[in-house]
């Protein structure tokens, strides 16, 4: 049986910015052990990374059934940076989801969904990677920042490249 769980206690926002990059993540996921996963690193993150900080918004996919709750995801996709999902299977909720992101699918950086529905599958995008539409993106012309962090396949807008730039050096 589910358990109604208010979204916010799954929000997780830094404590101070300061000169930090702010990014902002939504997850759907099947089952509360990968929210732990998540939490902890989200938390970890924001504790020691001096260049980034991250806020997260994480929700259970039976969570979405509840009006307040996927109110809430929309509002949290519209902002977001990053988007997350993972086995979702349930057609009803499926549908859901696509409805909230699609419209914001383009302006996303990054939407990871593992195996899931295939209208979900459909939102992944990393950069200007899109599922489905595999492209030589290697060999177009990029800017100079990009290939010298050998983004290979991958095209990041410029800020969150030199973000992804300062996690992969530690800093």
């Amino acid at each position: 049986m589910f358990t109604h769980v208010k979204s916010t206690i799954r929000h997780i926002a830094p404590d101070g910015l300061g000169e930090r990059s702010l990014i902002k993540v939504v997850y759907v996921v099947l089952e509360p052990q990968y929210q732990s996963a998540l939490s902890a690193a989200v938390r970890s993150i924001n504790q020691h990374n001096p260049n980034i900080a991250v806020e997260v918004s994480g929700y259970l996919i039976e969570e979405l059934r509840d009006p307040q709750n996927y109110a809430d995801f929309q509002r949290d996709v519209a902002v977001a940076n990053i988007f997350i999902a993972s086995l979702i299977f349930l057609e009803d909720l499926a549908d859901k989801i696509v409805s909230a992101v699609e419209p914001y699918r383009d302006r996303l950086d990054v939407a990871v969904v593992f195996p899931s529905m295939p209208q979900v599958m459909r939102l992944n995008k990393i950069g200007e990677f899109l599922h489905g539409s595999v492209r030589a993106i290697e060999k177009r012309d990029r800017p100079i920042h990009e290939k010298a962090q050998g983004a290979v396949g991958v095209v990041l807008p410029r800020r969150n490249a030199e973000v992804v730039a300062n996690l992969a050096q530690g800093a």
